[in-house]
């Protein structure tokens, strides 16, 4: 089939799915950049839209959008439920790839029976499919439910601005459907609390010596992924490897480092790591001959990313300055990185984690910035202590920006057991029901709310936070088609 034959197919493919109203939504949301931080648009988009569907909705200061559906015939007696999911996206490239987060809409594919962006940049399938299976359920007037309450928040991904800032007197509901899960076979009923450690070291530039060149070393081809959903799949962190490269570089000739980063969200595995180190000109062929050992080990240890794993070597721009890397090269090898504590009880499930997630420097300071997962505040403070007291051996400062709680687990729980009774009516099986390792919005309601019983539930997505990122077209059929049942049973 020749490119132009392919290109229209995919078009009939497209124009087939979109007559299903949740994914025409999710299209329309792909249209709209939403970066964490920049909502607005997506915020006054959805809440034009509830007003046009003669919704009742209001959009608080944050940009939150809350909106009301009444209750079906029948129903009306029925206690309300809310139904929640985040606006915003991680927004994550692979490198050589021309995309603007700030205005270019996301370009979405369809590979079988996924959607995806071909590798290229997040989907924002987390949460956008979650938004719009919601709006899907509001604009249906066909549909048997009670009284609903919808709300979309902002900044889920990075700071839970809007979670944090909801004026739950807005709420009535007691019951909540959390919608940012990613499979179709779980109820999830509990998730970890977490907090931002960002370590700060200064230094002292040098003049570059007398006939040293620079060299870019960039570490690429990892697989990344969500720091906490995907912490144990043990894929690598470019910058952890480059930390080690830097090591194994320091072993073997004189050299300063003159430039460095890796990551661009703490919440995101790394998959790419660069740093510009300057050096004598005699010791570039055993920098190159470095890079080809350390390509070589690196994949012998990584072997299900082994394939696209890779170390690259160029020459740069003669630098302006470079510091000495021992303690760039101790901040990075020494600081915890990856499952700090799997949980006791609970067989393959981690408890406690962190991600050195970005990794920055500029002429006055080197950067790390970790995030930190737990399902026990003492272990998340633990962690926290561990990486502020290395910190201040190494003459840096350490600070926090953020912290969210968790969402606890109910032994009992009325919800959970309906939402269990109508998935075996739905599906003939038995649910997974579990706690997840990564922090949900569900733990912010609960000091406003003590008697609000919750889950969270979703399609099939996987690769969050990363350019692998997909959702399954046929989960997201079964899903939805689970979701309007449970609340047709909800009276």
């Amino acid at each position: 089939m020749d490119e132009k034959n392919e290109k229209e197919k995919m078009n009939e493919e497209k124009e087939e799915l979109l007559k299903e109203r949740v994914f025409f939504y999710f299209a329309q949301l792909c249209r709209i950049p939403r970066q964490s931080g920049n909502e607005k648009a997506v915020s006054d988009f959805i809440l034009n839209w509830a007003l046009d569907q003669g919704l009742k909705a209001k959009q608080d200061a944050v940009n939150n959008v809350f909106i009301r559906k009444a209750a079906s015939a029948g129903y009306e007696a029925a206690s309300p439920v809310m139904l929640q999911a985040h606006m915003d996206m991680v927004c994550e490239k692979n490198e050589g790839v021309n995309h603007d987060f700030t205005k270019d809409p996301i370009k979405w594919m369809i590979e079988g029976d996924l959607i995806s962006t071909g590798g290229e940049t997040t989907l924002g399938a987390d949460n956008g499919i979650g938004v719009a299976c919601a709006m899907a359920v509001l604009e249906d007037k066909t549909l048997a439910h009670p009284r609903l309450e919808v709300l979309f928040t902002v900044a889920e991904e990075s700071d839970f601005t809007g979670a944090a800032n909801f004026d739950t007197s807005w709420m009535e509901s007691d019951r909540m459907i959390n919608l940012d899960h990613a499979s179709d076979k779980e109820i999830l009923c509990g998730s970890c609390g977490g907090m931002d450690a960002v370590i700060t070291l200064p230094i002292k530039p040098e003049k570059l010596k007398t006939g040293w060149k620079t060299c870019t070393v960039r570490i690429y081809g990892l697989k990344g992924g969500h720091s906490g959903e995907d912490i144990h799949r043990g894929r690598g962190n470019a910058n952890l490897l480059l930390g080690r490269f830097l090591a194994a570089a320091e072993k073997r000739f004189a050299y300063g480092i003159s430039a460095a980063g890796g990551g661009t969200c703490r919440l995101a595995i790394p998959r790419e790591a660069k740093a510009d180190i300057s050096l004598g000109e005699a010791d570039i062929k055993e920098l190159q001959k470095l890079a080809e050992e350390q390509q070589e080990m690196f994949r012998n240890e990584l072997q299900a990313t082994s394939s696209s794993l890779c170390i690259s070597v160029t020459e740069a721009p003669a630098a302006k300055f470079q510091v000495a890397p021992e303690k760039i090269i101790n901040l990075i090898l020494l600081a915890p990185d990856g499952i700090c504590q799997m949980n006791e009880m609970l067989t393959g499930l981690v408890d406690t984690s962190d991600n050195m997630g970005e990794l920055h420097m500029d002429s006055e300071s080197f950067q790390l910035v970790f995030e930190i997962r737990s399902a026990k505040d003492s272990l998340k403070y633990f962690v926290y202590d561990k990486i502020s007291r290395l910190a201040k051996l190494l003459g840096a400062d350490c600070t926090t920006t953020l912290e969210y709680g968790s969402w606890q687990f109910r032994p009992q729980s009325k919800f959970r057991d309906k939402a269990i009774e109508v998935f075996k009516k739905t599906y003939g099986t038995e649910p997974a029901v579990l706690t997840l390792h990564a922090g949900l919005e569900v733990g912010y309601f609960f000091d406003a709310r003590p008697s609000l019983d919750a889950i969270a539930l979703g399609p099939d997505c996987w690769n969050f936070h990363s350019p692998s990122e997909c959702v399954g077209i046929s989960s997201v059929r079964r899903f939805y088609k689970y979701l309007c049942t449970l609340l047709a049973e909800l009276y």
